[in-house]
């Protein structure tokens, strides 16, 4: 029999998701406070890196701290610090355009699509 398959929107793009994380700065670097990741065996510590301009992201929005809390969404914020504007994605994840003027870009791997239902969202705002 043939079965007809439909498209459909990615589930991220339709389904409003608020999260709210920690990041934190050691001597390597920033990341992602997300150890269910790996416990779950999806990946490693390198694997929640925040880099390519997500690092200076956090700089920004940390102020010197070593560790910044956000709550993050792809639906509107009133008070948002931070826009993303998802600009393009690969295999390996997605780039965004900023509104903060010294960071025009920042890349976010595909943790972000496992945290959105498998899928990088058009837009991310981070308070």
């Amino acid at each position: 029999t043939f079965m007809k398959t439909q498209s459909r929107k990615p589930l991220s793009s339709l389904t409003p998701q608020t999260h709210q994380f920690d990041f934190y700065n050691d001597s390597t670097g920033w990341y992602i406070d997300f150890p269910q990741f790996i416990e779950q065996g999806f990946g490693c510590k390198a694997d929640l890196a925040m880099v390519s301009g997500a690092d200076l992201m956090l700089d920004f929005i940390g102020q010197g701290q070593p560790r910044v809390s956000l709550n993050f969404s792809n639906t509107f914020l009133d008070d948002a610090k931070v826009i993303l504007k998802l600009c393009s994605k690969n295999q390996w994840g997605g780039t965004y355009k900023t509104n903060l003027e010294n960071i025009p870009h920042v890349w976010l791997c595909n943790v972000t699509k496992y945290l959105f239902n498998g899928a990088h969202p058009y837009s991310i705002y981070i308070r």
